[in-house]
């Protein structure tokens, strides 16, 4: 039989790159396996609920509200085949393979002289690809797999040396996830050319009018965005909507970054060893530590790409933005790369063998990856989301209140809502030492005494048990299995007991006897995301955190420079003097 020129064509290609098609098939094969088949709040898909309604309907998310992202999501909506959930988390697998891509390119542009550079280029993808914390956010409803995308996108061109479509990257990044500044900044520092070019500056700035989603969309029901009327009547709801967007970001990065407990501290480093190191399957950390030992590593932005969202990480309160490391995770594939052909190259063919047993043991771990996080057959097999929001909710009656003790529920009802032509009213814990809330619960027609509590979570506490005291039909949630959050609805009937939140003789002990938590968590209980119940439990307390203990260390660095200084110039007027 004669081949036609197409025929031949791609049977030459499949040639050339079959295994390309082996190494990125594995990788998609996992993500799809995995992915969540409906909701779920397992692998830290809490804001799931919150994303499909905000994408869905188009409304804000959030504080820090990525419209990219929902944008984005809400064309994936349209398609006809699964659920909302499995529509959205397409996004995610999308995004992870899309960054393989650009790993892929990344290092054959790197090690373009090699003629092994096509095998490291895969070693790169498989180290991202197979990474439990990369897994654990592509199958699930979650902005992080598409900032990773924009971030390694930019690298690779700016690598390239193409600014504008780097400046893109950057830019369209910014839109998704406010981490995607902290790779804006490094990029504008490392690439000097970059600097120069005012179209690259303009295309990023470009990119932020996508923030204009924001005000533009925030309408009632008000989710996360506050009513306009109720923070400042005097000025144009376009404006306060925008007040309001940037106050409650600063705020939101305020509280969160630099506040975690001093006594913290030593537990959360022994947490983040074990999960980045499992997440880039253990061994690779020998080519990773041999590269930057054999570089300038402070002059390499592959380090700090690859530091920042770790160190973030290491001194937010919030135990639960450990999904934060997942961006340092390209570029640590990246260098897993580059350090193994130093390897090779420096120490001969023994090398060859540390690759292949590299090789094998990731393999290993994306075997491993691909059955513990199957949502739905052997992580969260009851799926308590989807659960809740199709057969609990339909206990509450129209009308009533409903204040979950887990965020996450109360953001569902929106949808719900929605969905089913109902008229449930939400009452959020998290937002309730907020006075412009408390204003819109007022005109409302919801009763309640506001907390005095100084610790702001118990404040809450005490205004959300006046609630359930002061109004009939107050609805909340009880747990039937914290580990994947698993609750079921129940009416509160004047039961305080029913909203305590936090265990308040566990946060009093934690706060009189600060104790060095240093055993660290199980890491695949990290990214279940099962221990979160747990963590918070004690999380909020400690005065003594990072920023305080920064404050007095750059004051006293001030100090001692200044006194210093002073008696420098001091003895050298001395001498002066003499001579």
């Amino acid at each position: 039989m004669v081949l036609n020129q197409i025929e031949v064509k791609n049977i030459n290609f499949f040639r050339q790159y079959w295994l390309e098609f082996i190494v990125f098939g594995f990788i998609l094969a996992i993500l799809m396996i995995d992915l969540s088949p409906d909701y779920t709040y397992m692998c830290k898909a809490a804001d799931s609920i919150g994303y499909a309604y905000s994408a869905k309907y188009l409304y804000p998310s959030f504080h820090t509200s990525p419209p990219l992202y929902l944008l984005i999501s809400h064309l994936f909506l349209q398609i006809p085949l699964g659920t909302d959930a499995w529509r959205m988390g397409l996004v995610s697998v999308l995004s992870t393979m899309g960054t393989c891509v650009f790993i892929y390119l990344s290092i054959r542009k790197l090690l373009s002289e090699s003629t092994k550079a096509k095998l490291y280029a895969l070693l790169g993808v498989l180290v991202y690809g197979t990474s439990a914390i990369v897994i654990s956010q592509s199958i699930v409803i979650q902005t992080y797999a598409l900032v990773c995308l924009f971030a390694s996108g930019s690298f690779y061109f700016a690598i390239s040396k193409r600014w504008n479509l780097m400046a893109l990257m950057i830019g369209l990044g910014c839109v998704v996830h406010l981490l995607a500044f902290f790779v804006a900044l490094i990029m504008i520092l490392f690439f000097k050319d970059f600097r120069k070019r005012w179209q690259s500056w303009l295309i990023m700035g470009l990119c932020l009018v996508f923030y204009i989603y924001i005000p533009l969309t925030n309408r009632p029901p008000y989710m996360w965005m506050p009513d306009p009327s109720m923070v400042n009547s005097n000025m144009p709801h376009i404006l306060v909507n925008i007040y309001s967007f940037v106050t409650d970001t600063l705020s939101t990065i305020g509280f969160l970054i630099g506040k975690l407990s001093i006594w913290d501290i030593p537990k959360r480093i022994f947490d983040i060893i074990g999960l980045v190191g499992i997440s880039i399957g253990v061994i690779t950390i020998i080519p990773i530590v041999y590269y930057f030992r054999k570089t300038k590593f402070y002059t390499n932005p592959l380090f700090w790409l690859s530091f920042i969202p770790v160190f973030i990480f290491c001194i937010e309160l919030d135990f639960n933005t450990y999904d934060y490391t997942m961006l340092a995770i390209p570029f640590l594939a990246i260098v897993t790369a580059l350090g193994m052909n130093k390897l090779i190259e420096h120490h001969g063919k023994k090398m060859v063998r540390l690759a292949i047993v590299t090789v094998i043991v990731l393999v290993g771990f994306g075997g491993y990856n691909l059955n513990f996080f199957d949502i739905g057959r052997t992580l969260d097999k009851n799926m308590s989301a989807s659960k809740l929001f199709y057969e609990e909710f339909d206990k509450i009656p129209d009308g009533a209140i409903f204040m979950p003790v887990y965020v996450a529920n109360w953001e569902a009802i929106y949808q719900y809502n929605r969905d089913n032509n109902k008229h449930i009213y939400p009452v959020c814990y998290d937002v309730l030492p907020s006075q412009g809330y408390l204003n819109q619960l007022t005109k409302d027609g919801v009763k309640f005494i506001k907390g005095t509590n100084k610790n702001l979570s118990v404040q809450a506490m005490e205004t959300a048990r006046s609630i359930v005291t002061l109004n009939d039909n107050v609805w909340t949630t009880v747990w039937t299995d914290p580990s994947t959050f698993g609750s079921e609805v129940v009416n509160a009937n004047h039961d305080i007991s029913l909203v305590s939140i936090y265990d308040e003789e566990l946060i009093k002990q934690t706060a009189e006897n600060p104790q060095w938590h240093w055993k660290p968590y199980a890491p695949y209980d990290i990214l279940s995301n099962s221990i979160c119940i747990l963590q918070w439990n004690y999380v909020l307390l400690s005065n003594h955190n990072i920023s305080r203990v920064l404050l007095y260390g750059v004051m006293g660095w001030a100090l001692v420079y200044f006194v210093a200084n002073f008696a420098k110039r001091k003895k050298k007027g001395n001498e002066c003097k003499k001579s």
